[in-house]
């Protein structure tokens, strides 16, 4: 299902698609408060016994797999939607191998919070860049960027989250036709796990996390992200990675982009999700000029509004319990 013209949108619907068959994401589209569509981030690394604060982050931890599954068992007792889940890894290669390896920390986190948290939905990132040397979205050849081979290792890393036990697969890395290439590597047995693309909007709201995770720094993206000025862009983006079979659309950042959200909710019947990222948390959690908390709160209330079925934030435990 692709974007609809705007004049089409005014009774778009969340009744179609996987992720409202999807037995856990079904489940909390169908509450009606606020926890129950809020996705909580999280980062595992198999180097950290306990937790690991990342330094010049506001508060941002790195979590070994029992610690991990602690905070899943806190996110379900606050009703929260699900946990996204993020890799970091201190071994780069050229070829991201570590990613697709069926022992690597993230299939075994996702294998362990299913356990311990069945109804509990797992969301994992489908990217290169935490594992390579040069830090990109994108492998290379003797050719330069190598799209195929990253569409094929994309579908490697993904094949191994989803047999692992993920409820939703998010190709982050922005390269065209990553969620159909997904699917197509996914096979019969995997038909009804729901794909999202990704939509990313360059900004200076995005750095913190890319050091959390670990990744190599960079100056300039080889694959490039949309501009925030551009809502045609976007919504080809959207339009185009529906089309190829994904299920839903985040958008990220969140904040500057909650106009971008409503264009995109309001041509679709696919949810789509606003990702709050790590530096729009720690904009409100360190400030002392403002109720940081509440200010959040409001921000992610506007997201809703705005048109978004979920909302990816690390203030999601704060709101919850509030």
């Amino acid at each position: 299902m692709g974007l609809r013209d705007a004049g089409d949108a005014s009774q778009a619907t969340l009744a179609m698609g996987r992720i409202a068959r999807h037995p856990v994401w079904s489940r909390a589209l169908g509450r009606p408060e606020v926890a129950a569509r809020l996705v909580l981030p999280v980062i595992v690394s198999g180097a950290v016994e306990d937790r690991e604060r990342v330094d010049g982050t506001a508060g941002l931890e790195r979590l070994s797999i029992t610690e991990l599954v602690r905070e899943a068992r806190g996110a379900a007792s606050a009703g929260l939607a699900g946990l996204l889940i993020f890799g970091a890894s201190d071994r780069k290669d050229e070829l991201a191998l570590l990613a697709s390896q069926r022992d690597h920390v993230v299939p075994r986190a996702v294998r362990a919070v299913k356990e311990a948290v069945p109804e509990l939905a797992v969301v994992t990132d489908v990217c290169v860049c935490a594992y390579v040397s040069h830090g990109q979205c994108v492998l290379f050849g003797t050719g330069g960027a190598d799209v195929a081979g990253t569409l094929e290792r994309l579908a490697e890393i993904a094949q191994v989250h989803a047999d692992a036990g993920a409820d939703l697969l998010i190709p982050s890395g922005m390269l065209d036709g990553a969620a159909a290439a997904v699917r197509a590597g996914l096979g019969p047995e995997h038909d009804d796990l729901p794909i999202a693309a990704m939509a990313e909007i360059e900004s200076s709201l995005d750095t913190t996390h890319r050091l959390a995770v670990g990744a190599v720094p960079i100056s300039e993206r080889a694959v490039p992200l949309l501009s925030a000025d551009d809502q045609v862009a976007v919504g080809t983006r959207a339009r185009r990675e529906l089309e190829g079979g994904a299920d839903a659309i985040v958008i990220r950042p969140g904040a500057p982009a909650l106009d971008l959200v409503q264009v995109v909710a309001s041509r679709t019947d696919r949810p789509v999700f606003a990702f709050h990222t790590a530096d729009e948390h720690a904009a409100f959690a360190m400030s002392e000029l403002i109720d940081g908390a509440r200010a959040e709160r409001e921000i992610v209330a506007a997201s809703r509004r705005a048109g978004a079925a979920f909302v990816i934030t690390y203030a999601a435990r704060g709101i919850a319990e509030a």
